[in-house]
């Protein structure tokens, strides 16, 4: 090659090489800005998404205060039983504001919730405490932080949940659709215009909320020569704490949200709550304490002097009339324990005085008394068991072993749930023979029996399955009792009974069987079974019932007897 060819050579690929290195750069700005610009749109939607969400639900659920705390044009509080176990809890106290990172404050507000603080399952009177939220408002862009209060002390836990939010507007309206606070001036739209806040009255006036936020993206173009400029709204945040207007090569996005928060219509003129502890109430304990909360439209108690009318449909109510003390009133309801499960319905009203007229309000919840008592064993015994009092000193006569209770010894080693109060009850225990029987022998289920069980025990009763003829080296030919026993100490008074006949029904080893008995008045029923068939009637004369294709044969035995000699659980 000539030395020109060289030269013009050199030239092309110079003049190529350029132009690729322009593509590539041109295409990398692009890239780069459409990624900066996809994660800015992404940004503002998850913020107005956020925001909505956070007030949705606000007042749900809630006893004590009011349904928001704080609210201005660029904070607000609020709190709902976001878990719905009707206990507020320190992290359901919503509490959301733009701020700048650093950790000095320029600005606070303060808020003073309900919540739980000792983790008792109430949210007593006491339970309040004031908390100061400090801000850092310097220049945008700014971060949306949620504040979490300290169950322990004033302080709040903060947390950056957007960032690069150039500038935030909230604006309130009432139920009329009119613009909160009362008397702000209104742009050209029918708009608050920034800066406001609200007083305590109007934040229970809020029915409508919405947010106006500008979204800024994290990088500036790539673009030298790309600008943006514009101004930022009159009194908002931005305006106040920066400047009145922008000129940069940030890219910038507005977004908007309407929310209406659907618990905001009710107790136009105050509530009364209501909350039971505890609830459900087992067996022994037979009462608990119904406690009703008034408080007034802004969520503080009422202290006008007030009765309160308590009404239950089941169980008892005492006092029915209680009057209010620090917008609160107690009362006690019990219950006898007459059937082994009961839910009542427990009612409140009172009658308070708005714009000169008598207005009554009336809540309810449901109590459950709940008597039941299942044990299967699986993790060893269930609180609730009381071993016989005729077990030796230091040696129990009883052991749970893989998932099973099992006997240690035969005779008195009898093992009882301790629920003297229950009268009217079904208890039914799922039985596995070990080995053979001796003559005499017999397991059972103890019935109302009394809480002082001693050696010289007597006054209640059992059903059990007895071997009263178990001589022989054969279990085959052991034969089994069912039986209704009144025990009256030393002696046992067999008030009912029935054979087992082997022809009839088969009680083998190493099978599973169903031992039930049914406690109503005087009324005493025991059944026994097979468990892998289906339970026999409850009529002793329909027992055993062959079988009636395509019902399978019910080999199972009932008797029945009456006795009104003991009433205990």
């Amino acid at each position: 090659f000539t030395i020109i060819e060289l030269i013009i050579s050199s030239v092309v690929v110079i003049v190529l090489l350029a132009l690729v290195s322009g593509i590539i750069k041109s295409q990398g700005n692009t890239f780069s800005r459409q990624l900066s610009l996809n994660q800015m749109e992404n940004n503002g939607r998850a913020a107005v998404d956020f925001l909505s969400r956070s007030i949705q639900n606000a007042g749900y659920n809630i006893s004590r205060g009011s349904r928001f705390l704080a609210a201005s044009d660029y904070y607000i509080s609020t709190v709902f039983d976001e878990n719905d176990d009707g206990v507020i809890q320190n992290d359901e106290i919503i509490i959301l504001s733009v701020s700048n990172v650093s950790s000095q404050a320029t600005d606070t507000f303060s808020i003073s919730p309900y919540f739980d603080f000792d983790d008792d399952g109430q949210v007593d009177r006491f339970e309040t405490r004031d908390y100061q939220i400090g801000l850092t408002l310097l220049r945008p862009p700014f971060n949306i932080y949620l504040f979490i209060p300290n169950k322990t002390d004033s302080n709040v836990l903060k947390n950056a949940v957007v960032r690069n939010i150039d500038n935030l507007v909230i604006r309130y309206f009432d139920k009329n659709n009119m613009p909160l606070p009362e008397g702000v001036d209104l742009d050209i739209n029918g708009s608050p215009i920034p800066p406001y806040t609200l007083t305590k009255a109007e934040l229970s006036q809020i029915r409508k909320i919405e947010f106006e936020i500008i979204v800024r993206s994290n990088n500036e173009d790539p673009n030298s020569t790309y600008a943006n400029n514009g101004t930022y709204l009159t009194g908002s945040i931005a305006s106040q704490k920066g400047t009145a207007s922008y000129n940069d090569r940030y890219h910038r996005q507005s977004f908007k949200a309407v929310s209406s928060p659907r618990n905001l219509v009710t107790a136009p003129f105050g509530k009364i709550t209501l909350s039971a502890n505890p609830n459900p109430i087992n067996c022994p304990q037979d009462r608990t304490v119904v406690t009703a909360n008034l408080v007034n439209l802004e969520g503080d108690p009422i202290f006008e002097e007030l009765e309160v009318r308590f009404n239950a449909s089941g169980g008892e109510i005492n006092p029915k009339t209680v009057s209010l003390f620090d917008g609160e009133a107690s009362t006690a309801l019990g219950y006898d324990w007459s059937s082994s499960n009961l839910t009542t319905t427990v009612s409140a009203s009172t009658q308070i005085e708005f714009e000169g007229k008598k207005i009554a309000i009336y809540n309810a919840i449901p109590v459950t008394f709940d008597g039941q008592f299942l044990d299967d064993f699986d993790a060893g015994l269930k609180s609730g068991w009381i071993e016989h009092p005729r077990s030796s000193s230091g040696f129990s006569r009883w052991v749970v072993d893989v998932g099973k209770y099992k006997t240690r010894e035969i005779g008195d080693n009898n093992s009882i749930n301790g629920c003297e109060q229950l009268r009217n009850y079904e208890v039914l225990v799922n039985v596995q023979k070990k080995g053979d029987h001796a003559q005499g022998n017999y397991f059972g289920l103890i019935l109302r029996s009394p809480s002082d069980l001693k050696f010289a025990a007597r006054g209640y009763y059992m059903v059990r399955v007895i071997c009263f003829s178990c001589d022989g080296a054969n279990p085959a030919n052991h034969r089994y009792r069912l039986e209704l026993v009144d025990k009256q100490g030393l002696f046992d008074n067999v008030l009912t009974s029935v054979d087992l006949e082997p022809s009839e029904f088969s009680f083998n080893t190493e099978e599973d069987y169903t031992l039930k008995a049914i406690v109503t008045d005087d009324v005493l029923i025991a059944k026994f079974w097979k468990s892998t068939e289906l339970e026999p009637s409850d009529v002793p004369a329909d027992t055993p019932k062959p079988a009636d294709p395509p019902e399978p044969a019910r080999n199972g035995r009932t008797i029945e007897a009456h006795s009104s000699s003991y009433s205990q659980g």
